[in-house]
């Protein structure tokens, strides 16, 4: 299905459920975006879209304004009929919900999706943390779709893994037990089989296909398992970064920040952002930095600052 149809049944969709009468065709095609072309073209469009909906389980409703009289049909979508209870889902349910409506967070329906997303966010053992912003690096983590398949099915993954310190990436074979989006990036606590302990690993640092076992049910995700507990505590490990930042540079750092503050003060110029954000390591924070070069300057923690100073300073003698 194309990305222009797709969102025209969204449209469609949203606009007979948001009516609280029946909606003539006329009106559909003067407020639905999408509708274009002939009458003909338009009246076809629509019932093609009237039967790809109905396949998919979305009710409408058929009748007239007034039924005394013979005015021209109208459509609509009933909430009682079109809404998920979502007290009837188990936790495994709520969390591939959960994941989908975090997709939704950054666009027109980010009010109903935050709500929702607060509502189940209890329940499911992917957190939906609705401070975390699912912005566009987010929806593009690869292996997103196969991880989330794999933890629904309960199914081993295999992957190679590059830490942030090692040159040489690692085969790891894990069994999925969460995922969330985390100050700007996927993450997935898993038990690790080689290494029998449970890890967390960064979607970004997957350096191959994932190989989803074909084998379901294959281990349980105990009861008292919570993925905040262990990002949290893989937080822990990351250090804090406070850098000035050029504006329209740094893409990659603004989409993990946790804070991005205008400068005021007389040193800097408005051309500049206060930048707050977690890195892995210092190692990894310095290497950033330097490749970031004159757009990126570390304030805190000083160390950092000092090795990214000498850094540049190395690179400026050696390379002229």
């Amino acid at each position: 299905m194309s990305s222009a149809k797709t969102e025209r049944l969204v449209n469609l969709t949203m606009a007979l459920l948001a009516s609280p009468r029946y909606l003539q065709k006329s009106e559909i095609f003067r407020k639905v975006a999408g509708y274009t072309g002939s009458q003909e073209t338009k009246e076809r469009m629509f019932e093609r879209d009237k039967d790809d909906l109905r396949s998919m389980g979305i009710e409408i409703e058929v009748a007239s304004h007034d039924p005394l009289f013979e005015d021209e049909q109208g459509y609509r979508i009933k909430r009682e009929k079109f809404q998920l209870q979502i007290e009837s889902f188990d936790a495994d349910e709520l969390s591939i919900l959960a994941t989908a409506l975090g997709m939704w967070t950054e666009s027109q329906f980010s009010n109903v999706t935050t709500g929702v997303l607060r509502r189940i966010g209890g329940r499911t053992k992917i957190l939906p943390n609705t401070e975390q912003s699912f912005a566009e690096p987010i929806l593009a983590a690869d292996g997103l779709v196969e991880l989330s398949r794999a933890l629904a099915a309960r199914s081993t993954v295999t992957f190679e893994y590059l830490k942030a310190d090692e040159s040489l990436a690692q085969l790891r074979r894990v069994n999925p037990l969460g995922m969330s989006g985390w100050h700007g990036a996927w993450y997935l606590v898993g038990e690790d089989l080689d290494r029998k302990d449970i890890r967390v690993f960064k979607l970004s640092r997957i350096v191959s296909t994932i190989e989803v076992s074909a084998k379901r049910a294959s281990y349980e995700i105990p009861d008292d398992f919570d993925v905040r507990d262990y990002l949290i505590m893989y937080s822990k490990t990351q250090i804090d970064v406070e850098a000035f930042i050029r504006k329209g540079s740094g893409n990659d750092i603004r989409s993990r920040a946790m804070s991005i503050l205008p400068i005021a003060n007389d040193t800097w110029s408005s051309d500049w952002d206060l930048v707050r954000y977690g890195a892995d390591s210092h190692e990894s924070a310095l290497r950033e930095a330097l490749w970031y070069a004159d757009v990126l300057v570390i304030q805190n923690p000083k160390g950092l600052r000092d090795d990214v100073i000498t850094g540049l300073k190395n690179a400026q003698v050696k390379h002229g």
